[in-house]
């Protein structure tokens, strides 16, 4: 058979293929889902202890928010032992946001309802950084779940840098030390600081300070280990302007909990995402369970 034959044969084996009813429904008997617990607790010096838990639901569940009561939750830290609290708290109680990573919680406020499900304690996060802090649940039914983490220690940035182009407009250089004995992680985070005029319906002005978030990722110093870390904005900003910068020093159960939450979200989101499986560092369920020390650096452009 010559080429020509073969190519003819080839598109009448596809008409026909075409023409013919190839529709077929075909049903698959999917395994039934076991919900996991999913822990999510972040330890910051200064603030209270907090741990929230849900369970999760299967992808073609009804999105709920189910959260786990009545366990026994506890953290060991330098030879004591903290029994937390169960708690519910209005998603308004000031410094809410502090406790837990809530950059969504807007998002998903119908599904969190009026208030928030959680475990904590009244004694602040002692500052013990590179020591370990134990977490461990036994819920009602049974289930035990544990996990360790560190807190990082903070950094202490050197004087910005602040230049102007041409057109008087401004960028900032943010720098610190980075420790060449340790394997490193940052949160960076940059936030524009501006009064904000609002008009009321009976004709009175209120002037109010509004922060846009203009920055959030997470580095590690695998190129820049032992060197000065620097970090940068463009050309973007004028006299007057107040900068809010902050870099969280994370561990990297953290930083790899967040890079493949992110892209679980991503492959759930599109019909062609690959499935991406989520790294935790719980043992017998899901989540994060961290330690993270936080430094701010507010500039005023002059």
């Amino acid at each position: 058979m010559n080429k020509l034959t073969y190519i003819f044969s080839f598109f009448l084996l596809s008409i026909s293929l075409y023409s013919c009813d190839l529709t077929q429904n075909i049903e698959v008997d999917l395994p039934e889902y076991e919900s996991e617990i999913f822990v999510e607790s972040y330890l910051q010096p200064g603030l209270p202890f907090s741990v929230v838990m849900t369970r999760t639901v299967g992808y073609f569940d009804d999105l709920q928010l189910i959260y786990v009561e009545d366990a026994v939750v506890s953290v060991t830290y330098n030879n004591q032992t903290d029994t937390l609290t169960p708690l519910e708290l209005p998603l308004n109680t000031p410094g809410l946001e502090l406790l837990l990573d809530t950059a969504l919680i807007n998002s998903f406020r119908e599904f969190l309802g009026d208030a928030i499900y959680l475990y904590g304690s009244l004694t602040p996060v002692p500052t013990l950084y590179d020591s370990p802090f134990v977490l461990n649940v036994t819920t009602a039914d049974g289930v035990q779940l544990s996990a360790t983490t560190i807190i990082p220690r903070p950094v202490e940035f050197e004087d910005p840098v602040i230049r102007f182009n041409d057109e008087e407009r401004a960028l900032i250089l943010t720098r610190f030390q980075d420790n060449a004995d340790t394997k490193d992680y940052y949160r960076r985070i940059l936030a524009v600081r501006e009064q904000d005029i609002i008009e009321n319906e009976d004709g009175t002005v209120d002037t109010v300070w509004v922060s846009d978030e203009e920055q959030d990722f997470i580095v590690d110093d695998e190129l820049t280990n032992g060197e000065i870390q620097v970090f940068g904005t463009t050309f973007d900003y004028s006299r007057g302007d107040t900068l809010i910068q902050t870099i969280y020093s994370v561990t990297g159960d953290y930083a790899d909990f967040i890079t493949t939450r992110d892209a679980a979200i991503g492959a759930s989101l599109s019909p062609f995402g690959q499935p991406a499986r989520l790294k935790s560092n719980i043992e017998g369920g899901q989540g994060i369970f961290t330690g993270q020390s936080r430094s701010e650096l507010v500039t005023i452009i002059e």
